[in-house]
């Protein structure tokens, strides 16, 4: 009889999160065998994304044939690689995993990789810290390489309690790059005080523009990764000093980028760009992501930044801990430990 393994299953993308969620289920599936070339990663953990909800909805960049099992990312043991691979080489090492191929995804017991979706991952660390070990940092560290080749002397990013925040903070702490955080709550900044941050702002707070655009000119900040979209990134933009770049990797709020002013853009050197992980992966110099991520995994192991989990659940409670993370994103990454 062949072997099987549980996985969380999405029949169908549906714009109501909602309705996408309660329309997934954990099935049963057969044990795969991998390709020639290719890894069978025993999954232990993996984390919930903003990127996992929007692909749920059917509103993320890749698209895959359904019914798929979601997941972009999560950590696991190597239990069998290809013919054309030493198993010595493989066998019984854990790995983080990264793929937007169109094929099941990591939220499962089993998962088929190639060989340019893994990375050996640092000892020490548990799988919880590594199941998002790979998209955050990674985001983070392709961000700050674009205020490194700015020579930027500060940054500013909202959805400044995110996990891409936080390692771009510690990150840009690396380089002596300041920070301006930018949240929606209140509330939050007090949470956020000591993490860091040079300069903190709320959306909430009456007058937060002219606070912000007094931090950005006294430190000089002229890049900006927003995450949200809408009518904060046109503001972040248009308060920044001359020759700033707006970078935009996210869409939490669900609308369209606006509120830019054109006269920034004509005659202030003003501009609006994309930020796509994978682009960034496949564009990256040789041996550039193997060394972010080993001082991605030497941060994790020395504590420079640590990954915030609010709860860790069991694929049988997958929809209670997507639920959690849903409520309250701020609050840290939920993990499904298989």
């Amino acid at each position: 009889m062949s072997e099987t393994y549980r996985a969380i299953q999405l029949p169908a993308y549906n714009t109501n999160i909602i309705k996408a969620m309660l329309g997934m289920s954990l099935t049963g599936k057969v044990k795969p065998v991998p390709g020639p070339s290719q890894l069978l990663i025993r999954m232990e953990a993996v984390q919930f994304n903003p990127s996992d909800i929007a692909f749920l909805q059917g509103g993320y960049n890749i698209i895959k044939s359904l019914p798929c099992v979601p997941g972009f990312e999560g950590c696991g043991v190597v239990e069998a690689a290809g013919s054309e691979l030493n198993p010595a080489d493989w066998l019984g090492n854990r790995v983080v995993c990264f793929t937007q191929q169109d094929k099941d995804g990591t939220w499962a017991g089993y998962f088929v990789a190639d060989l340019h979706e893994v990375l050996p991952a640092s000892g020490g660390l548990e799988p919880e810290q590594l199941a998002g070990s790979f998209v955050n940092p990674l985001t983070a560290w392709g961000l700050v390489s674009i205020a490194l080749q700015r020579q930027s002397s500060c940054v500013a990013i909202n959805a400044a309690g995110s996990q891409v925040a936080a390692w771009v903070v510690a990150l840009c702490k690396h380089h002596g790059i300041k920070t301006i955080g930018i949240t929606r709550k209140a509330e939050t900044i007090q949470k956020l005080s000591e993490t860091g941050y040079d300069g903190l702002v709320s959306t909430a707070t009456e007058g937060w523009e002219g606070r912000f655009r007094e931090l950005a000119h006294e430190y000089g900040c002229t890049t900006a990764f927003d995450a949200v979209g809408g009518e904060l990134s046109g503001l972040m933009l248009n308060l920044m000093p001359a020759d700033q770049e707006l970078v935009v990797y996210g869409g939490l709020s669900g609308r369209a980028v606006s509120g830019v002013d054109f006269m920034q853009l004509i005659f202030r050197n003003a501009m609006i760009t994309g930020f796509n992980l994978n682009d960034w992966i496949l564009l990256s110099r040789p041996g550039e992501l193997q060394e972010a991520y080993e001082t991605i995994s030497r941060m994790l192991a020395e504590q420079d930044t640590e990954p915030k989990i609010q709860s860790v659940v069991s694929p049988e409670e997958f929809v209670k801990g997507m639920r959690t993370y849903l409520s309250d994103m701020s609050a840290g990454k939920v993990i499904i430990r298989f």
